[in-house]
């Protein structure tokens, strides 16, 4: 799932960070070069669309952008729809560069994991949300502040899980970092995250500020400009990459349409 996790928010960075080399790059030259990459992934059991709805754009970075990624597809043992909207990257005056984004899972959750294993999650949610961000975070040592909170559990008569919601808010106060940690290495400010799971999917939605003197920021840097200008001349190599992050993506698609929980084998 990480690794999942890592290349879909790669491709949404690519999108968040657009800009122009040369004269006026419209969203629909940009989405002709997404879907052509997406096309090949579609068929009678699976329909991807991926594409760029908002992008203002001058000679250094992107200023404005927005996303939309809508994945449905049916399988043997069950179906999946999967939305990513409101996915958007806004630079602003370059004080708090910010992204958001809303996702909503619908897929029978009952039937690829098992109410047993749903009950098991929901029992242990809050301890493994909490030890993984504190992983996360250990680095930044005093500058860093973690809550994460469970708001509401339901379950039927029998006990077992009906839904569970959690928040999390994390920040980094850069004038508090380890010594042997510089301003520049720190990519975000702050975290706000809320999910919502019950047996018929699951929804969330997450804010990120970014932290402006990350050197992900300077000029020096490669960075998506470049992946942009690659995309837009036609680059198989930059056409590859961003093929495996769609290929990841139906491959977890595929995964889960043809789970089925060992309780119901």
């Amino acid at each position: 799932m990480k690794p999942l996790i890592q290349k879909t928010l790669s491709f949404l960075l690519v999108g968040s960070s657009l800009a122009v080399a040369a004269g006026l790059i419209s969203k629909e030259e940009v989405n002709k070069r997404v879907s052509a990459i997406v096309a090949p992934y579609n068929n009678q059991t699976t329909a991807m669309d991926i594409q760029f709805t908002d992008l203002l754009v001058n000679d250094v970075r992107a200023l404005d952008f927005g996303v939309k990624v809508a994945i449905k597809k049916k399988g043997p043992e069950n179906e999946l729809a999967l939305t990513i909207e409101n996915a958007k990257y806004q630079y602003g005056d370059g004080s708090a560069p910010t992204a958001t984004a809303d996702l909503v899972m619908q897929t029978d959750l009952k039937k690829a994991f098992g109410q047993e294993t749903l009950d098991q999650f929901g029992e242990e949610l809050d301890k493994v949300a909490q030890e993984l961000a504190a992983d996360y975070i250990k680095k930044y040592g005093e500058a860093a502040v973690l809550d994460i909170v469970m708001e509401d559990v339901q379950k039927d008569q029998q006990g077992h899980l009906k839904s569970v919601s959690m928040r999390m808010n994390a920040t980094i106060d850069m004038t508090k970092l380890p010594a042997d940690l510089k301003a520049e290495d720190v990519e975000v400010r702050s975290i706000q995250a809320a999910l919502h799971i019950s047996t018929a999917g699951a929804r969330g939605n997450i804010q990120v500020v970014i932290n402006p003197a990350y050197k992900g920021f300077a000029s020096e840097q490669t960075g998506m400009k470049e992946l942009i200008e690659k995309l837009l001349s036609d680059d198989r190599e930059t056409y590859d990459s961003l093929a495996k992050i769609v290929e990841s993506l139906d491959g977890f698609a595929n995964w889960f349409v043809n789970q089925k929980a060992e309780d119901e084998q």
